[in-house]
């Protein structure tokens, strides 16, 4: 599932806080904080996608490869990652 991300007002900030709280968790802790998202899916809630963007901007910081995509305000996932010598690879791909 894909959502349409529209910037807001405040947005920046609260992308700002949670990508703090991200910069605290271990590297497996980011692959379950991730893959309980996608377990979950994308809902369409405005929150969750600014939660994704802070989690894909830790994810870029810290590695290469991304499993959270946004591209032309289409947030999406790939599906569940599991970390294999130092790389995130998809491991169950979201339909």
């Amino acid at each position: 599932m894909e959502y349409i991300n529209i910037q807001r007002s405040g947005d920046v900030e609260e992308i700002r806080k949670y990508k703090k709280s991200f910069e605290q968790n271990s590297l497996e802790e980011l692959i379950e904080t991730y893959n309980k998202q996608a377990r979950l899916g994308i809902v369409g809630v405005h929150q969750q996608a600014l939660y994704l963007i802070a989690l894909k901007q830790e994810f870029v910081e810290r590695l290469i490869n991304c499993p959270i995509y946004l591209k032309d305000h289409i947030l999406g996932m790939k599906g569940e990652i599991e970390l294999v010598d130092g790389e995130v690879r998809v491991i169950k791909s979201r339909n």
